[in-house]
Order: structure tokens, then sequence, then C-alpha cells
């Protein structure tokens, strides 16, 4: 008897639950299917608007040092990131054959100033002597013709050895300025030809120079001296500045996409960016300081079935005493700047006043 007074319990215990459990979740759905109204105080505070893009670093002010001059390179002195002095020797190309030219040359000049300078003698002797009557005028000018060919030769023996020392001074690869090496394209042993690109060179690392692509849609707000952020995936965790410096005006075209390159000058005084690196950038397009402000979701929510989209400009404010089936009423406003998260009211609303956010329709009921 016991026993069966026992499984009347357990089964009464059962069904208890199951009945709890039952109303539990109809409650549950019946409170899900109210409508739901979310609100944000109205505030004062910076309203900011930004475009965010991105770029690519390198240095500014680059200076390719070429060739110029044809050989072998003998030696080089300096390697990649070494800082250099102006006039610095960075290279040198094997230049044996210039030398031997400029022997040659030096023997052939010594050879005609001597000519040149019996030539002259005569040429005085000459005319001497045609004062004297003792010789022809023919004779005169034949002696003066001597002088004048052998100075035409004197000038452009002259002309070769003073080409074959600036070619031999070519065979000194000597830094243009005070930087330094960012590129070095070559070996000792390696042939090089006139022109080559020999070296890379920029004044200093402190300053580089961020390339950002702006879409053809963002391109009119893009102004010079507009304040750049950015950041760079090796350090995450620190923020970039840059001022735009340029802004071109050449599109290009690219998978049906325009786009504008625009230049940003950024300080780099800790040497941290590197060119080459990849950067994600916000462009401070306007700010206005201590304004007052909603959140842009504020013009977007409509809790009014059937309100025209030529209504623009309007926010719903949270009211105290329910008049009509909603807790919120229409308020049209003036707005200033549209911000990346929030708005600029200039008219029709206060601080604290609380504005409609967020919006749920519910099928039955209504709640807050």
């Amino acid at each position: 008897m016991q026993k069966v007074i026992k499984k009347r319990i357990i089964v009464i215990a059962v069904i208890s639950l199951a009945a709890l459990a039952i109303f539990g979740l109809i409650r549950s759905c019946s409170k899900g299917t109210g409508e739901k109204f979310e609100y944000s105080d109205v505030t004062a505070g910076k309203v900011e608007k930004s475009i965010s893009v991105t770029g690519v670093l390198d240095v500014s002010n680059t200076y390719n040092l070429l060739s110029k001059a044809a050989g072998i390179v003998e030696k080089v002195y300096v390697d990649f990131n070494q800082e250099v002095k102006k006039g610095q020797v960075l290279a040198a190309i094997e230049a044996s054959s210039i030398d031997q030219q400029l022997a040659k040359l030096g023997t052939q000049l010594e050879s005609v100033r001597l000519e040149m300078a019996i030539a002259k003698e005569d040429l005085e002797s000459k005319r001497s002597m045609y004062k004297d009557n003792l010789i022809s005028e023919k004779g005169m000018e034949r002696a003066a013709m001597n002088y004048k060919t052998s100075q035409l030769k004197y000038r452009q023996i002259l002309l070769d050895y003073e080409f074959s020392k600036t070619q031999k001074s070519y065979a000194r690869i000597t830094s243009p300025i005070d930087g330094i090496i960012i590129q070095k394209n070559v070996v000792p042993n390696q042939p090089v030809g006139v022109n080559s690109l020999l070296f890379i060179l920029v004044p200093s690392l402190k300053q580089m120079l961020l390339t950002i692509s702006i879409d053809e849609s963002d391109i009119g707000l893009i102004k010079k001296d507009q304040h750049v952020l950015f950041t760079v995936s090796a350090f995450s965790d620190k923020t970039f500045k840059g001022k735009i410096n340029q802004v071109r005006i050449n599109p290009i075209v690219k998978g049906g996409l325009v786009t504008y390159e625009s230049l940003v000058t950024c300080e780099n005084n800790d040497q941290l960016l590197k060119p080459g690196m990849t950067a994600t950038a916000t462009i401070e397009i306007s700010k206005k300081e201590n304004v007052l402000r909603v959140p842009n979701q504020a013009l977007m929510v409509n809790p009014v079935e059937g309100q025209s989209e030529d209504e623009k400009n309007i926010v719903w404010r949270k009211v105290d005493k329910i008049s009509g089936r909603l807790p919120v009423e229409k308020v049209y406003v003036e707005i200033g700047l549209r911000g990346d998260n929030y708005t600029e009211i200039k008219k029709n609303l206060k601080k604290g006043d609380k504005i409609l956010i967020k919006y749920i329709k519910g099928s039955k009921g209504s709640g807050k």
C-alpha cells in the first residue's frame, strides 16, 4: 500500500513540474511578442567624420645613384642601412684602361706642347726676317700656319685628356648627400654599364611618405593638411600620425573601381616605420567639439508604419505620459555635422532628453 502511495506522489510531482515548465515557456513566448524600445540620452561631446583607407609606406626624397662609366666593379665600400657623408666613396670601378689612356694622352700633350713652342719660336723668327726683307711673305705665312696647326692639335689632345680625366673621376662612385643607403645593387667583379642603378639613398628615415588610395565617392572630401591616423601590423598597439600633403587628380582604374592617390607625410622619429609596410589609415574629414549630439541610429529608427520617407531629420523622444499608443513623440530637428557615430543637433532637443535608437515591433501588446 505504501508503495502505491509513493508511486502516486512521484507521478503527481512529475506532472506538476511539467505543467510549470509549459507555463513558463508560454509566458516567455508571450513576453517576446511585445514591442521593445531602446533609448539613448542626448549628450554634449565630440562629433567626428572620417574615412578609412589603406596605403603603403615609402621613404621620401630618394636619390638614385647611377653609374656614369661602364666597367667592372672593383670594390664596394658600403652596405645596406649604412649612414654616409656627402662625397664619401661608395664603390670603385676598375679603370686601368682609362689610366693607360691618360698616360698616352699626357705624353702626346707634352710632345705637342714642344712642337707648339718650336713653331712659335720659328714664327717669331720669320716675322723678324720678313721685316728685314730676308724672306718672302709666303714663308712667314707658312710659319704662322704651322704654329696655328700645332695649337689646334694641342687643344684637341687637351680635350681628350680632360674627357679621360672626367671618366676617371666617374670610376669613383661618391655619395651626393649625407644620408642612408637603403638599396645596394653592386658587388665586386660585377660588370656595370652607363646609367646602371648602383645605390638608392635617402637623407633620413625620420620622415616617411604614406600613399593612400581614395575611392571616387570620397575624393571630394579630401583636402591638403587634413589629419591622418594610421596603424601598421608590426605595431598594432601604436597609432601614428600624418598630414595630407598632396591630392593627385590622376585616376587609377582597376577592376572597374576608380581611386585617386593621396600622399601623407608622417614623422618617424623612432624609426619604427619601414618602407613597404601596409597601413590602415583614418582621415579626419571634420570634427566639432562639445556640441549637442545623438547617435546616428536615432535618425534612422521609425516606430510608425507608413511614415513618409520624405520626412527627414526626425527623432523620437521618450515621453513620461503616454497619450497615444507609443511612449515616444516625433521631433523635427536641425542637424549639423553627421559623423561616424554621432550627429550634431542644433535645434529642438536638449541635453538629457531620451531618444529612441532601436524599436522592435511586437505581435501583441506593447512594452518599454
